[in-house]
């Protein structure tokens, strides 16, 4: 009888690790698709900021130009974009507060996380012709740029973490 006690907690060992497992995948899913966008008063001016602060799109009407200096428009820019940045960080904790164990604080995980990330990347700047336009940042690969191979291994920002907490 021991066997199938100790069978039994392996069996609800595994479908635990299951739950689990599918819950981190839908989390990371649910962060990669974060999106905000954030606008000026005057609807001139919107950019939309994607998950982990990437600027994804700034959207220019025409009058611009007559009203903004290259100036002010840039700060304005860089200001909409630290907005829309502030709402991620908000969704992205909500998020990340569903799957901490109690107490954990998912703006630190959040901070370790984005500390890394933009030593590996930034927005410096963003150009748009005269007149009203979309800069977009669009998908990451194109046709001609096929995509790195990458490890079959399952990635999980979980076990990313768990592992810089073991570097420290």
């Amino acid at each position: 009888m021991a066997l199938t006690d100790h069978r039994t907690q392996v069996e609800e060992m595994i479908a635990d690790y299951r739950r689990s497992s599918q819950r981190l995948s839908e989390v990371d899913e649910e962060l990669a698709s974060i999106e905000e966008t954030a606008g000026d008063e005057r609807g001139d001016v919107s950019v939309t900021v994607g998950s982990g602060g990437a600027l994804r799109r700034v959207w220019l009407a025409e009058q611009v130009y007559r009203t903004h200096s290259p100036d002010e428009l840039g700060r304005l820019i860089v200001r909409l974009s630290a907005t829309a940045t502030a709402r991620i960080a908000e969704r992205t904790d909500a998020v990340l507060a569903t799957v901490l164990p109690s107490g954990s604080d998912p703006a630190a995980l959040r901070v370790d996380s984005a500390t890394s990330a933009a030593a590996a990347s930034s927005v410096t700047g963003v150009s748009v012709p005269n007149g009203s336009g979309v800069a977009d940042n669009g998908p990451r690969n194109s046709a001609a740029e096929p995509e790195q191979d990458e490890s079959l291994e399952p990635r999980s920002w979980l076990r990313d973490v768990g592992a810089a907490e073991r570097d420290r």
